[in-house]
């Protein structure tokens, strides 16, 4: 019994070791098959291609891609939106995600576009996929072609030139084997040529002499002739380099995609027949110094080192012709004739290879850093220039310490400084280790000393460690931007380059010469689903002097943006961004013509200084019956409610213009006229809808009046700021405290429930019910002086100090605050709540004196993206349908920006 089990045991034990050997042989059979013969991808692809692309490992670039998390705004693009279809069927097809399938396509693959022949129309294609320890498939292939059926897929028998070929409406692909590989062309001379040759022997030289291509993801070649072709068209800057420059040979390219960022390298031999530009290009670029004193709070910077200034004006020359020239000559004969210095004593003389201009966070003005070579020929050149009649040099501003020199800089420099869009109007200046840095701002520029002085600087940061660290430091060129802050200049046209940069709001270039080799780095880093965008074609450059408050009118073609520049209303349609304009006289405002939805041609109203009020359409065509002469000297910007116009007089008086152009006044009136327009509420109760208006007449008074949408004072009001300070809400005394403060009471709902709330100057926050009472545990003593006035979000007020410090506070007097560093809010500051994300909880959003917008979310965290440079009141846009909400402001630059919200 015994040995018979063992007898068994032994049988099973045998079978298992036949069938363990029979495996491994059939292993070894299938790796020797795979392996004998085997041909690298790059080995089936002719030197004479014009373009070549390398995947080491197709199925990890797809994961980087579909896991990029700037792939949705990467495919909004119109050049790219008809393949995320494809990507996205991809990601989610079970094919893709059948673990056998991702594991014979991890092989490498090779695609390449060919001379096209002389009749062709197009070059023709050939690529190469490595099927590995799976190639052995390959040559069973043709028995399963007629079991399977796929649509357009035929399999054509024609003994070794037997093949696949997938037909479609205007081009036919022929697929096939041949040793380890999988080829596919479309065209069927390059395929038969391919599977009849010999095994190609290897090659001696490697197609890529710079890049590595086990470092990226992807690696390209490419032929002059297809550059040319490439680029050319894209942007006439591009056209008239490569005009001027040589390729030498194949350019070489290097891309990697991950989650978080995407890294691109060019590098191509180049030179010049032109002596000026080709002996920047024969140099060996460097590291800047000045790279190590950018401080760590920088948004921007654009750093130039490929050399002095006159040989990058004489390589400029080359490109921008004899317009330079005559200004160049025209600023060295000014120079000679109002300072007694040529244009190469006051600028060439003494200044070195480096040049920067670099922003700071919060900060509206750049700093400008220039290499001082000669350190004593500079003093002598300034003494000399300081001693003219037309450039002073003032040296009374001591900061913090510090002596800041202010110089005003003449109009011939202006002129020669704005070809390099720089405008110094009167720059203070500091000379600091070997660099003369200068900013209009004495603050701004102190602040970029002080963390040079304490090593804070840009390249200790992890922003920067990020997105540069990790590469060499040389370089001819380098910009680093934030999209949040800046706008590169090679974004501002619209190709598909920079939309497609323009989609990632931080990124980091650097070219660099080395000795015939140009060698250009792109580093891009998306947000984290968070944040905004610039959309496409913005910023836009508005002409004049704007004002620094923008509104929105009407929706879908007749959505309008409303601005005021100089003496004309403007309005801009974002569909096309025309531009419609309705000029006047004195200052002008335009606001929204609240209360007329129904009216689809009214759009806003227009109020000169003389009291002219114009109702127009979106293009800025004046209605029937106006314009509506009024006579009135305004003391406050209008108002627009329910169909009306308010119009403050200088008499204490507000009046109202209807849409026929009837005029009417209010029935009160107050002793000294408002300085800001009325602020109004309409609330819906059972026995229907109800109007309010609050206003407050600044004065030593300190009364806030509640009324009715016709000007008729509620019982009880006015309510006297004095007497709730002197005996309010529980709170220790404030009497002494006169009540001044600035601008219109807050009006708000709670419990169903009209309520007013007021900030003075002096930080007394008061609220007050229907009835004038004030509202325990009002009123609260803050800590700071308040030029705005309090917002409510439905839940918690908010307020902001002159100092920068964000106050949240609870209907209970709860008081939460955040200091905003380096931020000043004064009258020309803003602040308002907006759900910007769609979750019914508002953000709250300020802007201040300098440019800058921040936003931040109910627990003080700082929403990703911001600050924004936008100064004084910008439009909000809530979502609708399938568009996000969007963020359209004014910046101190001049330009209209208008972002998307992730």
């Amino acid at each position: 019994m015994n040995k018979g089990g063992a007898n068994k045991s032994k049988s099973v034990g045998k079978f298992f070791l036949i069938l363990l050997c029979v495996l491994v042989g059939i292993s070894i059979i299938w790796i020797s098959c795979s392996l004998i013969g085997r041909v690298k991808p790059d080995a089936v692809i002719p030197d004479s291609a014009i373009f070549r692309m390398s995947i080491a490992n197709p199925v990890r670039l797809f994961d980087g891609i579909l896991s990029h998390e700037s792939l949705g705004e990467i495919a909004a693009a119109p050049a790219l939106a008809s393949a995320f279809p494809a990507l996205k069927s991809l990601e989610e097809s079970p094919l893709y995600k059948n673990r056998l399938l991702r594991l014979a396509a991890r092989g490498g693959l090779e695609f390449a576009l060919l001379p096209a022949p002389a009749a062709a129309q197009s070059a023709p294609l050939l690529a190469a996929w490595d099927m590995g320890l799976f190639s052995p498939l390959l040559r069973v292939l043709p028995l399963f072609s007629g079991f399977v059926s796929v649509p357009h897929l035929y399999y054509t028998q024609a003994g070794k030139n037997s093949r696949f070929e997938y037909r479609m409406e205007n081009k036919t692909l022929f697929i096939g084997p041949w040793h380890n590989l999988l080829l596919i062309t479309d065209s069927s001379a390059i395929f038969e040529s391919s599977v009849n040759s010999n095994r190609p022997d290897e090659k001696k030289d490697k197609p890529f002499k710079t890049i590595k291509p086990s470092a990226y993801d992807v690696v390209l070649l490419f032929s002059p002739d297809f550059i040319n072709n490439l680029l050319a068209g894209q942007d006439t800057s591009i056209a008239a380099i490569l005009k001027n420059i040589e390729l030498d040979s194949m350019a070489e390219a290097g891309l990697s995609l991950s989650q978080k960022k995407l890294e691109l390298r060019l590098t191509a031999p180049v030179s010049s027949q032109r002596a000026a530009l080709g002996r920047l290009l024969e140099q060996r670029s460097h590291a800047p110094l000045v790279m190590e004193r950018l401080p760590a709070a920088t948004q921007y910077a654009t750093v130039l080192s490929a050399g002095t200034l006159e040989e990058l004006y004489q390589a400029a020359l080359i490109f921008s012709g004899p317009d330079l020239d005559d200004a160049l000559k025209r600023a060295d004969s000014s120079s000679r004739t109002l300072l007694g210095l040529t244009l190469n004593d006051l600028l060439f003389s003494w200044s070195g290879k480096e040049f920067a201009v670099f922003g700071m966070e919060g900060r509206p003005h750049p700093v400008y850093a220039i290499q001082v070579a000669d350190e004593r020929k500079r003093q002598q050149v300034f003494d000399k220039a300081f001693k003219s009649i037309v450039l002073n040099e003032n040296i009374s501003l001591n900061l913090d310490g510090t002596r800041l020199p202010r110089i005003e800089v003449p109009g011939f420099l202006q002129s020669l400084l704005r070809r390099w869009n720089l405008f110094l109007p009167s720059p203070y200046y500091t000379i600091h280790k070997g660099y003369l840095l200068a900013s209009e701002s004495a603050e701004t520029l102190l602040a970029a000393l002080r963390a040079i002085q304490k090593n804070e600087v840009l390249p200790k940061t992890p922003a920067w460690r990020n997105i540069a660290g990790g590469k060499a430091a040389s370089s001819a060129f380098s910009l680093y931007y934030s999209l949040d802050l800046s706008m590169p200049f090679f974004l501002r046209t619209n190709t598909l380059l920079s939309s497609f940069m323009g989609i990632y709001r931080q990124g980091f270039v650097r070219m660099s010469f080395d000795n015939g080799f140009v060698d250009v780095s792109f580093a891009l880093v998306p947000g984290s689903g968070g944040g905004v965008t610039l959309m496409n074609g913005y910023p836009l450059t508005i002409e004049g002097n704007p004002s620094n408050r923008v509104y929105g009118t009407g929706k879908g073609e007749n959505r309008r943006i409303l601005l005021v520049r100089e003496n004309s209303a403007v309005a801009i349609n974002p569909a096309d961004n025309s531009i419609h304009e309705l000029s006047g006289q004195g200052p002008l405002w335009i606001i929204p013509a609240a209360g007329m939805e129904t009216k689809s041609d009214a759009a806003a109203w227009v109020l000169s200084g003389q009291g002219r009020a114009t109702l127009v359409n979106g293009d800025m065509e004046p209605a029937q019956g106006f314009p509506a002469l009024t006579g009135i000297r305004p003391s406050a910007p209008p108002a627009a409610y329910g169909g009306r116009l308010y119009l403050c007089g200088e008499d204490g008086k507000v009046y109202t213009v209807d849409i026929n152009g009837d005029q009417g006044v209010w029935e009160s009136s107050f002793m000294t006229a408002l300085r800001s327009p009325p602020s109004f509420l309409s609330i819906q109760t059972k026995r229907g809808g109800r109007d309010y208006a609050a206003v407050y007449p600044k004065s030593f008074f300190g009364e806030i009046w509640l009324l009715d949408a016709e000007g008729k004072a509620l019982p009880n009001w006015p309510a006297s700021l004095s007497d709730a300070l002197s005996g309010g809400g529980g709170q220790e005394s404030v009497s002494g405290s006169s009540g001044i403060g600035f601008g219109s009471p807050l009006l708000f709902v709670r419990d169903n429930r009209v309520y007013a709330a007021f900030v003075t100057q002096a930080g007394e926050f008061l609220v007050f019910d229907e009835n004038a009472a004030a509202v325990p545990p009002f009123p609260l003593m803050l800590d700071g002086i308040f030029y705005q006035q309090p917002i409510f979000d439905g839940d918690y007020f908010w307020l902001i100090s002159s100092n920068g410090t964000l106050f949240q506070v609870s209907p209970a007097g709860e008081i939460l605050y955040q200091s905003i560093p380096g931020f000043s809010v004064m009258e020309e500051g803003y602040i308002t709540a907006f759900d910007c994300d769609g979750d019914k909880i508002p953000e709250i959003f300020i802007s201040g004196e300098g440019n800058a917008l921040h936003g931040y979310s109910r627990n003080f965290r700082s929403l990703e993206g911001f600050p924004l440079p936008v100064w004084g009141k910008p439009l909000f846009v809530d979502s609708s349908g399938n568009a996000k909400a969007e963020i359209i402001g004014l910046g101190m630059d001049r330009k209209l920006y208008r972002w998307q919200f992730k």
